[in-house]
C-alpha cells in the first residue's frame, strides 16, 4: 500500500463496491413492493377471467337444460381452470379462489373464517375490483383481490358477496434468489468496467508524479537541465510547473554562485599578485634602493587596502542579505539627507565639472537608518558622477507618489546603459559592457538594493544610450513605518523575528 497509484486503485474500488452494495440493499428493500403491485396487477387479472368463466359455466348449463355447478362443485372448476391456465401442477398451491359474505369473512372451504383486510365490499362494481390480505389456517400471508359476483353466481353461492383470487404474498428470500444471479452479472460487469477505468485515473494521476520523483533526483545529482511535461489533473500540472520553475531557480542560483566564485577570484587575483611579486622583489633584493622599496611598500599597503575593501563590501552585503544587520529606525528627514550629500559631493561637482542639484517637492519625513541611507546615496551618485562627462549634470530629486510612500530619484547625462545591460546591474560583480573601464568591483549597486529592501522598499534602473540613466528607489513614510512598527511590538514574542529581504 506504499505506492499513491495502489492506494488510488483500492480507494476507487472501495468506493464502487460501496456504491454497489447500497445500491443493491436499496433495490432489495424496494422491490418487494414492487413484485406485491406486479402480483396484484396479475391476479386482477386473473379474477376477471375467473369471474367471466363461472359465470360463463353457469350460463352454459342453463342454455342445456342442465343444472348448472354450484358451491364446493363449482369452486372445483374455478381452481381447475386456475391450474390449466397456470400450466403447472403447482398452481393450485399458489393461487387459490374463495367467496366472502358481505362483512369480508372467507365462506368457502380451504379458508374458511379468515378475515380478509383492506378489502370494502361496498365500493367493489362490475367494473372495477379490490385489493386486499389475508391469513390463511397455516399462517400464510397472501395477497388478494376481490371481483363483486354477479346475481347468477349469487344463486350458485348463496350469502357470498364478492369472489377473491389470493396467491402467497413474495418473500425477500424469493425475490434475493430470483434477482440475485442477474444482480451479480451486471454488478460484475459494472466492477470490470469500472477498474479498468481506475486503472487509467490512477495512472494519469501517478504517472506525472513518478515524473517529478525521477526528476527531482536528476536535480539532486547535479542536473539542473532536467524539466518535466506539465500534464495529468490541475494540481499535478500545478506542482510540474512549480518543479520546473524551481528547477530554473536552482540553474540560475548555480550559475550565479559560479560566477561569483570567478569573479571574486579574477578581483582577489590582480592585487594578490602584486603584492606577492613586490615582497618577492624585496625579499629576494631584486628591489633594494630606498625609493624602490618605498614604492613597493606603498603598492603593497594599496593592494592591501584593496583586498581588505573587497573582503568588508562582501561581508557587508552577506549580512544585510541575511538579515544580521538591523536598520536602525528612526525619523529621517530627506532634506537633511540632501544637505549632507550636497556638502559631501561639493568639492566632486567643482573638479569634474559637472553641475550637481537637489530637488526636496514638500517629500514626507521617512523612517531608517539614516548612515545606511546615506551609504545608498553615496553610492548611486558616486556611480553617477563616474558615468557622466564634464559639463553634464546629476540631478536628485524626492516626492510623494502616494500615501506613505516617497520616491527619491537619482539621474545624470552620462553615456547611458545598454538595455541588455539594465536587468543585470544590481548583480554582484556585474559591470556594464559601456562602463569605459571604470573602477570598482561591481558591489555598491547590490548592497545599495539590499539597503533599500531592508527598508521595506524598492529600487530599480532606466535608461537611454547617450541621454542618461536614472536610479529610481522607493522609501515608506514615517507614519507607515511606525504602524508596521506598533504591530510588531504587540506581535508575541515567540512570532518576533529579524526581518526577512523582500
Amino acid at each position: 500500500m506504499g505506492s499513491l497509484q495502489v492506494r488510488l486503485f483500492m480507494t476507487y474500488l472501495v468506493i464502487i463496491m460501496v456504491t454497489l452494495g447500497l445500491a443493491a440493499l436499496s433495490l432489495f428493500l424496494l422491490l418487494g413492493g414492487y413484485r406485491d403491485s406486479i402480483s396484484y396487477s396479475n391476479l386482477e387479472d386473473i379474477g376477471g377471467l375467473v369471474n367471466q368463466q363461472a359465470n360463463n359455466e353457469i350460463s352454459t348449463a342453463t342454455k342445456r337444460g342442465e343444472t348448472p355447478p354450484a358451491g364446493d362443485e363449482l369452486l372445483l372448476f374455478l381452481r381447475s381452470f386456475l391450474n390449466q391456465r397456470d400450466g403447472t401442477k403447482a398452481a393450485p398451491e399458489e393461487k387459490t379462489v374463495a367467496l366472502v359474505d358481505s362483512s369480508g369473512v372467507v365462506i368457502s372451504a380451504a379458508l374458511a373464517g379468515a378475515k380478509v383486510d383492506g378489502l370494502d365490499i361496498g365500493a367493489l362494481s362490475a367494473s372495477s375490483s379490490g385489493r386486499c390480505h389475508l391469513t390463511s389456517k397455516d399462517g400464510a400471508d397472501l395477497l388478494c383481490v376481490g371481483i363483486p359476483i354477479s346475481d347468477t353466481l349469487k344463486q350458485a353461492f348463496p350469502g357470498a358477496a364478492a369472489i377473491i383470487v389470493a396467491e402467497p404474498s413474495a418473500s425477500l428470500g424469493a425475490v434475493l434468489s430470483d434477482l440475485v444471479p442477474r444482480l451479480l452479472s451486471s454488478g460484475l460487469i459494472g466492477v470490470a468496467a469500472a477498474l479498468g477505468l481506475g486503472f487509467l485515473l490512477s495512472q494519469s494521476v501517478a504517472a506525472p508524479l513518478r515524473n517529478i520523483a525521477r526528476a527531482a533526483r536528476s536535480v539532486g545529482r547535479g542536473n539542473y537541465q532536467q524539466r518535466v511535461p506539465v500534464k495529468g489533473p490541475r494540481e499535478v500540472r500545478d506542482l510540474a510547473t512549480n518543479f520546473n520553475r524551481m528547477t530554473e531557480e536552482v540553474q540560475r542560483s548555480q550559475q550565479t554562485l559560479r560566477d561569483f566564485l570567478m569573479n571574486i577570484s579574477h578581483e582577489l587575483k590582480t592585487p594578490l599578485t602584486s603584492i606577492r611579486g613586490f615582497s618577492q622583489a624585496m625579499l629576494d633584493g631584486t628591489i633594494d634602493d630606498k625609493d624602490g622599496v618605498e614604492r613597493s611598500a606603498r603598492i603593497i599597503s594599496d593592494q592591501s587596502n584593496r583586498v581588505l575593501r573587497l573582503v568588508e563590501e562582501l561581508l557587508d552585503l552577506s549580512r544585510i542579505e541575511s538579515g544580521q544587520i538591523r536598520m536602525q529606525q528612526e525619523p529621517v528627514d530627506l532634506k537633511e539627507l540632501f544637505e549632507q550629500m550636497s556638502d559631501v559631493f561639493a568639492l566632486r561637482s567643482e573638479d569634474t565639472g559637472v553641475a550637481l542639484q537637489f530637488q526636496h517637492e514638500g517629500a514626507s519625513p521617512i523612517r531608517g537608518d539614516f548612515d545606511r541611507l546615506e551609504q545608498v546615496m553615496n553610492n548611486l551618485l558616486d556611480n553617477a558622477f563616474r558615468h557622466t562627462p564634464q559639463g553634464g549634470r546629476v540631478r536628485v530629486t524626492a516626492r510623494d507618489v502616494q500615501q506613505g510612500l516617497i520616491q527619491v530619484t537619482v539621474s545624470d547625462t552620462g553615456r547611458g546603459v545598454l538595455q541588455n545591460d539594465l536587468p543585470h546591474l544590481f548583480d554582484r560583480f556585474y559591470r556594464a559592457s559601456n562602463g569605459g573601464g571604470s573602477k570598482g568591483y561591481g558591489l555598491g549597486l547590490a548592497i545599495t538594493r539590499e539597503i533599500v529592501r531592508a527598508h521595506g522598499g524598492d529600487i530599480w534602473a532606466s535608461s537611454e544610450p547617450g541621454r542618461g540613466t536614472a536610479f529610481v528607489f522607493t522609501l515608506p513614510g514615517a507614519a507607515r513605518s511606525s504602524a508596521r512598527a506598533s504591530r510588531r511590538a504587540h506581535t508575541p514574542r515567540k512570532a518576533q523575528a529579524q526581518p526577512s529581504r523582500t
